[in-house]
């Protein structure tokens, strides 16, 4: 009887203990393989709804897991270069469209 007791107990101060100490724990992680951690980049051009263009990487063609959505439907979205490195925002609300471009060749 008091084996389980104390095993319940250690339990919940466990738990206690992660719960405080702000543990972060992503299940998702866990099933992943090392070849997915890097997602795959697609070079693009965004075209805007006031007629302005911009090339450049996203990781998807809609809305990223990463991104923020805000109340009112404006979202912000990263925009990455050929190396995965994040070098802008855009609001996906003002995307007229993206049009998939071919992956740039190095000369």
């Amino acid at each position: 009887m008091v084996n389980k007791s104390f095993g319940r107990r250690l339990a919940m101060v466990l738990l206690l203990g992660l719960l405080v100490s702000g543990c972060q724990f992503d299940p998702g992680r866990l099933t992943k393989s090392v070849g997915e951690e890097n997602d795959k980049l697609i070079r693009v051009e965004i075209v805007f709804t006031d007629d302005q263009t911009l090339i450049g990487y996203v990781k998807d063609l809609s809305i990223t897991p990463d991104s923020k959505v805000y109340v009112g439907g404006s979202s912000t979205n990263y925009l990455y270069d050929a190396q995965g490195n994040i070098v802008g925002a855009y609001n996906y609300q003002r995307v007229l469209y993206m049009k998939v471009l071919p992956a740039e060749t190095e000369k």
